[in-house]
C-alpha cells in the first residue's frame, strides 16, 4: 500500500458517517476483524452510521487481505504510515485527519471492551461531552494487571487530582476538532482526557464492560515502568506548571537548597569557631552541591517565566464555550416556562423528506432539538454538563421498528434529555427529574442506577433508582428515595417489561433484597404491592376566588376566621385571628417547624441541609409559604414544588398551640389560590398512611383518597415487603421514646438516621 493512501470506499451523502472508529495497528498481534465486526454491528443496531479508519504504523502487510475483505461489508479506510514505530499519538492524529465523522472513537486493535458499550461512548458525546474516558468496570484480567493499573491511576489521582479511574483503557471518544486544540505526542495519547480537561473541554467517564485480554498480562519489564513514571512526571508538569514554571522548579529548587544549607551549617560552624578542616567532611560537599543545584533550578524557573511572559500574547491555553451578542441573544433566544428548557440557538429542523416516522421519532425524543439545550445546565448525577449544539439529520436516525430494544445506564450529560422525556410523559412527576436525583446523591451519597430503554436512538422508557443500604431496611433499590412517587415511565408495555427485567438482573448482581417502585398509578404486570399509602389530588378552578367554594363548609368557616382581621369573639360571632400567608418563607423557618412536628410524631427528621439543597437545585420551583400571625411570628410553613401544571405541597410544619386558629386549613387554601393565580391547574396534597390523622385532615378539606400502587420485585432469597414504617406496632415504643428526646438531639440524630430511611 502506498503512503498515506486510503482504500477507495464510496460514502454517499445520505450515508455520511456520524461516528469514525480510529484503530492503530502497530504489531502483528492485532485483531482488526473482531473490532470492526463487533463495533459495526453495535453501532448499526443503535442507528449510528459509522466508518473505520485503520492506521498501519510500519511495514505490516499480513492484514491486507483481511481489511480488503472487511471493506466490502463496511466503510473501511486504510492509512499506511511511512517508516515504523512512529507511535500511537501520530497514528491517532493521522487517522483523525482522514476521518469523516463528527464523533471519533479511538480503539485498540483488539476487543478490549464489550462491543455494545461503544454505543454508550457515542451517546455520551452526543449528550454534550467533548471527550469520553472509559472505565473498565469489573476487570477480568489477571490480578497483577489490575494491581498495576490501580497503582498507576491512583498515583495520577493523588498527584494531579485527575478524577479518572482507568486511563490505561485504550478506548476513548472525542469530537473531531479536539486534536486541533489539544496536542498529543509520544505516549501522551493515553492522557488525552486529562489534557482535554485542562484545556477547558468537557470530559466525562463512562463505565464499560471489560473483555479478557489474552496474552496481555504479567510483568512488563523495568523499562516500561520507568517510562510510565516519566510519563506521570511529564503530564503533571504539562497540566499544572506550563503557565507557571517557576513554581515547579522553585518548589524543587527551594527544597534542595534548604536541605543543602542545613547540611552545611554544622561543618561551617566547626570550621569557623573550632578551626576544624572541611576536607574530611563529605556532608559539607553534599550540602554545597544541593544548595548550588537548588539555585540553578530556581534560575531555570525564572528563565521559563521570562519565556512565558514574552510569549503570553501568542498562547491560547483555553477554550471558548460560546459567544453571545447581547442584542442578538435577547432577540433570538427562546425562553420556556419555569423549569422548562430554554434554547440558546434555534433547534435544527427535522427533514420531513426522510420519512414521517423517522422525523416524528427524532423530534419526539429530542434527538434533534436536545442538541441545543442550555449550555449551563448541570449533568447527571454528579457531573457538570456544557453541551453544545450538534446538527443531526433525521435521515441519520434509523427507523425504530427495525431495531431491537436496548437497556443501558443513564450517561453523563443526558440530564436534559431525561428531563424532557419526563416532562412529556403523562405519568412523569417532579420526583422523576434529575434535579431530585442530584440532590439525593449529593446529600445522602446513595449510588444511582438510572436505566434507559431505547430503540435505536429513540427513548422508550426510563427508571430512576438508587441503591440504599442501611440497618433498618437492608440493601435495596428504591425508585425514588425521599419522594412519594417514582417508578418506571415507559412508552409501551414492552419497554416497561424490559426495564422490570433489567432492574431484577441488576438487583441480583448487587445482592439486594427488593426493588421498590413508588408508582402513582397502576402499571402493567402483577407484582407484590403495598396498600399502606394513599395520595390526595384535585383539579384547580380557573379563578382563585373559587377555591374556597370547593372546601367543605366547616373548614371554610375556620379559614375565614383564620384570615380575617383579629377580633375578640362575641355571642354572635366567632374569634378571628388576622393570619396572613406569603410565599417568602425561609429554610430556617420551615426546618424549625418541620423538625418539631417530626419529633412530636416520633419520627427522625431530615437534615436542614436537605431543604437548602432542594432550594439551591430547583430555585423558584421550590417555594416556601409561611403563615404569620399579627405579631409577625411564623406559625406554619409549607415547602411546595412546581412541575408542569401541578403544585406539590410536600414538607410542612406548624406550632401545636395554634391549631385552634385554623391555620393548617388556611395555609393550604392559600397555596391553592396562589397556584391558580400563577397558572397551575392541579394540586397535589401528597401521600399519607391510609386512615391516619393526616389522611383524615386532607379528607376533611374535601380531598378524595387515591390508592398508591407501590410495587416490589422480591429479588433476594427470603425477601419480603418492608415492615419498617410508622404503622408497625413494634415501632410504637421507639417512637414514644423519640418524642421525649430534646429537640436538638432529635435533629442531630435524625439528620444522620435519615440516610437509612429513604
Amino acid at each position: 500500500m502506498s503512503s498515506d493512501k486510503m482504500t477507495p470506499v464510496v460514502v454517499s451523502a445520505t450515508s455520511q458517517p456520524l461516528v469514525s472508529i480510529v484503530i492503530a495497528i502497530t504489531g502483528s498481534d492485532a485483531q482488526p476483524r473482531t473490532v470492526i465486526e463487533g463495533f459495526a454491528a453495535a453501532l448499526t443496531t443503535a442507528g449510528y452510521p459509522c466508518e473505520f479508519v485503520v492506521v498501519i504504523d510500519g511495514p505490516i502487510t499480513r492484514f491486507d487481505d483481511e481489511l480488503a475483505e472487511l471493506s466490502a461489508s463496511w466503510p473501511v479506510f486504510i492509512v499506511s504510515l511511512e517508516g515504523s514505530g512512529l507511535g500511537e499519538s501520530i497514528a491517532l492524529s493521522a487517522g483523525v485527519a482522514k476521518a469523516h465523522g463528527e464523533l471519533i472513537v479511538n480503539a485498540p486493535p483488539y476487543l478490549q471492551i464489550e462491543p455494545a458499550d461503544v454505543v454508550d461512548v457515542v451517546k455520551a458525546l452526543e449528550a454534550g461531552a467533548d471527550c469520553v474516558a472509559t472505565w473498565r468496570d469489573r476487570r477480568v484480567d489477571p490480578w497483577l494487571n489490575q494491581l498495576q493499573s490501580r497503582l498507576f491511576n491512583g498515583m495520577l489521582r493523588v498527584i494531579m487530582k485527575a478524577p479518572f479511574h482507568d486511563l490505561n483503557s485504550g478506548t476513548r471518544g472525542f469530537r473531531s476538532h479536539l486534536l486541533e486544540e489539544v496536542a498529543v505526542y509520544g505516549e501522551l495519547y493515553r492522557f488525552l482526557p486529562v489534557l482535554a480537561a485542562r484545556q477547558g473541554f468537557r470530559v466525562v467517564e463512562v463505565r464499560v464492560g471489560h473483555r479478557e485480554e489474552k496474552g496481555r498480562s504479567g510483568f512488563y519489564g523495568v523499562g516500561v515502568y520507568l517510562r510510565r513514571l516519566l510519563d506521570i512526571v511529564a503530564i503533571t508538569f504539562l497540566t499544572r506548571f506550563t503557565q507557571r514554571p517557576l513554581r515547579f522548579f522553585g518548589y524543587v529548587g527551594f527544597s534542595a537548597g534548604l536541605l543543602g544549607v542545613l547540611l552545611t551549617l554544622f561543618p561551617l560552624y566547626d570550621k569557623i569557631f573550632l578551626d576544624e578542616s572541611l576536607s574530611n567532611r563529605p556532608l559539607f560537599v553534599v550540602g554545597a552541591i544541593l544548595a548550588a543545584f537548588g539555585v540553578q533550578l530556581i534560575g531555570f524557573g525564572l528563565v521559563g517565566e521570562i519565556i512565558i511572559f514574552t510569549q503570553a500574547p501568542n498562547l491560547r491555553d483555553y477554550k471558548v464555550s460560546e459567544e453571545i451578542d447581547g442584542a442578538d441573544d435577547v432577540e433570538g433566544a427562546g425562553h420556556g416556562s419555569e423549569g422548562e428548557i430554554g434554547y440558546l440557538h434555534e433547534p435544527v429542523p427535522v427533514d420531513l423528506s426522510a420519512g414521517e416516522d423517522v422525523a416524528e421519532s427524532a423530534a419526539a425524543d429530542g434527538v434533534v432539538a436536545d442538541r441545543a439545550v442550555d449550555a449551563n445546565r448541570a449533568s447527571a448525577i454528579g457531573a457538570k454538563a456544557v453541551p453544545g449544539p450538534i446538527a443531526v439529520k433525521a435521515s441519520d436516525v434509523a427507523i425504530p421498528e427495525e431495531l431491537p430494544l436496548r437497556i443501558r445506564a443513564l450517561l453523563p450529560g443526558e440530564d436534559a434529555r431525561w428531563d424532557a422525556y419526563v416532562s412529556r410523559h403523562p405519568q412523569g412527576t417532579f420526583f422523576h427529574r434529575t434535579g431530585w436525583s442530584r440532590a439525593v446523591q449529593e446529600m445522602f451519597r446513595h449510588q444511582s442506577h438510572h436505566l434507559v430503554v431505547e430503540q435505536g436512538r429513540r427513548w422508550l422508557g426510563v427508571l430512576p433508582m438508587f441503591l440504599v443500604n442501611g440497618p433498618f431496611l437492608g440493601k435495596n433499590l428504591v425508585s425514588v428515595p425521599y419522594s412519594v412517587y417514582g417508578g418506571i415511565l415507559a412508552s409501551d408495555d414492552r419497554a416497561h417489561e424490559a426495564l422490570i427485567a433489567k432492574a431484577g438482573e441488576l438487583g441480583k448482581e448487587l445482592g439486594i433484597g427488593f426493588v421498590e417502585m413508588r408508582n402513582l398509578e397502576k402499571r402493567t404486570g402483577e407484582y407484590p404491592q403495598s396498600e399502606l399509602y394513599v395520595t390526595f389530588r384535585c383539579d384547580l378552578p380557573e379563578d382563585p376566588a373559587e377555591v374556597m367554594a370547593r372546601i367543605p363548609k366547616k373548614r371554610r368557616a375556620e379559614i375565614r376566621a383564620s384570615r380575617e382581621p383579629k377580633a375578640a369573639a362575641t355571642k354572635n360571632t366567632r374569634e378571628s385571628f388576622g393570619i396572613t400567608v406569603t410565599d417568602d418563607g425561609t429554610v430556617d423557618e420551615l426546618f424549625r417547624l418541620f423538625s418539631a412536628n417530626k419529633r412530636r410524631l416520633g419520627s427522625p427528621t431530615l437534615p436542614k441541609k436537605w431543604f437548602q439543597a432542594l432550594r439551591d437545585e430547583f430555585g423558584k420551583a421550590a417555594v416556601i409559604h409561611r403563615a404569620v400571625d399579627p405579631s409577625g411570628r411564623t406559625i406554619a410553613a409549607v415547602m411546595s414544588f412546581t412541575f408542569k401544571d401541578t403544585v406539590y405541597a410536600y414538607y410542612s410544619g406548624s406550632l401545636p398551640e395554634v391549631n385552634h386558629t385554623g391555620v393548617n386549613n388556611f395555609i393550604y387554601c392559600a397555596i391553592m389560590e396562589w397556584a391558580v393565580a400563577n397558572g397551575y391547574r392541579r394540586f397535589d396534597f401528597g401521600r399519607s398512611r391510609a386512615n391516619s390523622g393526616p389522611a383524615k385532615f386532607k379528607q376533611n378539606m374535601g380531598f378524595v383518597a387515591e390508592q398508591l400502587h407501590y410495587e416490589y420485585l422480591l429479588v433476594g432469597s427470603g425477601a419480603k415487603l418492608p415492615e419498617f414504617h410508622p404503622s408497625n406496632p413494634k415501632l410504637a415504643m421507639p417512637r414514644r421514646i423519640w418524642s421525649k428526646l430534646p429537640l436538638w438531639l432529635c435533629n442531630r440524630l435524625g439528620g444522620r438516621l435519615s440516610r437509612y430511611l429513604p
